[in-house]
């Protein structure tokens, strides 16, 4: 147990905690709007530029489970002011980066000091609070996840209207100086703490499955499918896959405990935020491009027709530890893609006229349902996890977000331009081809929606039942 002093001050704890994990997400969405005048400024063509975004998902999807182990067996505030501390000395070799090769061996860095922090924001939280306040202090936590996907664009936008490309890291160096001083000011040790073992093999057999499925989801749309490299990919990931899995049943000191997927509620919790991000993801990417490119409209008005999803999710977040009073997290999961799913529905309907109540009311209904379901998933998966493995269930949850993140933009990317271009080659207008792909991805993130809330739903059965037993 911590501290009567650590338990008065776990609201500070929890700033600067949860600041980490808006600082990492925050970052990723800042960079989106600087790769066109980071592309004129380096000479190099958008696709190029693209790996700056790239490299910074795979790098932090890859080493979420490695620090997450190592939260469960080290000094916790040490961990987590060294992740602010790299991620502050990448932000700041991204501001003197004089090539794309040196700004992404800035964004590896920034990456690694961005896995540590979203790997285990989630256990320290888990940590310090009990029961329903937990549930509360995850769903502030994961509101601020939403506020850094909000100002992300907007803090971008500003520092490059009145500096430039370069401007958008500094508040990355100032915050992560600040958080890596808070951090080991207040953040308490771990209680859990044994003998250090860690098994490198494995971490490589990890890294190198791991890598090669990212670049598998995220470059097989522009590499085509049945690509010489798409292959070997594979068959790289496929062999290294399997002998990580019999590695890490094998040993006694496992990067991956696979015996936290023995509770159902575990497993199904993780499959069903990986494809709830499948459909989340598919609107994220394809609304802004159908507004500018069919709607015409202005980015600025892009950005506010996205406020009623960021504003729902940001409420229903932030009411999350109120509603599991009387609902239990599984309930409210299920809930939540039903939401999205009825908001999808409605996203249908849209064509080349613009339809305001239409598209505000799906937003709302969207963001009402990942308020619902992110705080609750997030909860449900860690709530299951015992103390001394947090820090893991922490870090395979954030794996499995990131990981959805990428096949959610790859899948829905794949299925739109292969619909866009079969109306395309029957003679359809280019307008209208855009709206049928638009519509045939928004039916494939029904689908997974539906999906989501089948495993949503047994994972409150499989909860009832390890709870009965």
């Amino acid at each position: 147990m911590f501290s009567e002093e650590t338990q008065k001050l776990k609201w500070i704890i929890f700033i600067v905690s949860a600041v980490g994990g808006f600082l990492a997400m925050m970052d990723s969405n800042t960079v989106n709007v600087a790769l066109f005048e980071i592309a004129q400024n380096f000479n190099i063509d958008i696709n190029k530029a693209q790996w700056a975004v790239t490299i910074y998902i795979l790098i932090l999807s890859t080493f979420l489970t490695l620090f997450g182990k190592l939260n469960d067996l080290i000094s916790r505030k040490n961990l987590y002011a060294l992740g602010y501390l790299i991620f502050a000395l990448g932000a700041f070799f991204n501001t003197i980066s004089f090539n794309l090769i040196s700004l992404i061996l800035a964004r590896i860095i920034q990456a690694t000091g961005a896995s540590i922090l979203l790997s285990n924001n989630y256990a320290i939280i888990s940590s310090i609070f009990k029961g329903n306040e937990r549930a509360k202090a995850l769903g502030f936590s994961t509101a601020l996840m939403a506020l850094a996907g909000m100002s992300g664009p907007i803090v971008g936008g500003f520092l490059m209207h009145y500096v430039n490309w370069r401007a958008i890291f500094i508040p990355s160096i100032i915050i992560g100086l600040v958080g890596a001083y808070y951090s080991k000011k207040y953040i308490p040790e771990i209680v859990h703490r044994g003998e250090f073992k860690f098994d490198y093999f494995g971490m490589v057999y990890m890294l190198i499955s791991t890598l090669s499925m990212l670049l598998i989801i995220s470059k097989g749309h522009s590499w085509g499918w049945t690509s010489h490299r798409i292959i070997v990919l594979t068959v790289i990931f496929i062999i290294f896959s399997t002998i990580f899995y019999f590695q890490e049943k094998r040993i006694s000191y496992p990067v991956v405990n696979f015996e936290l997927f023995k509770s159902k509620v575990f497993l199904y919790g993780n499959f069903a935020l990986l494809i709830a991000y499948f459909a989340l993801f598919t609107n994220a990417l394809l609304f802004p491009f159908y507004t500018q490119e069919v709607l015409k409209l202005s980015p600025l008005m892009t950005a506010v027709l996205i406020l009623p999803f960021s504003f729902m999710f940001m409420l229903l977040a932030l009411l999350n530890g109120k509603m599991t009073k009387k609902l239990h997290s599984s309930i409210l999961m299920t809930t939540g893609t039903i939401l999205i799913v009825l908001g999808y529905i409605l996203f249908t309907t849209v064509g080349d006229k613009l339809t305001y109540w239409n598209i505000i009311l799906a937003q709302m209904l969207i963001g009402a349902g990942s308020g619902c379901y992110q705080p609750s998933v997030n909860a449900l998966i860690v709530s299951v996890a015992p103390m001394g493995k947090m820090g893991i269930a922490s870090g395979i949850l954030a794996m499995f977000r990131n990981v959805g993140m990428l096949l959610g933009i790859t899948i829905s990317v794949s299925i739109f331009d292969y619909i866009k271009n079969i109306n395309i080659s029957k003679g359809v207008d280019m307008e209208h081809s855009f709206i049928a792909g638009y519509h045939g991805a928004i039916y494939w993130a029904i689908f997974f929606g539906i999906v989501c809330s089948i495993l949503s739903y047994m994972s409150h059965r499989a909860y009832k039942n390890e709870k009965n037993a």
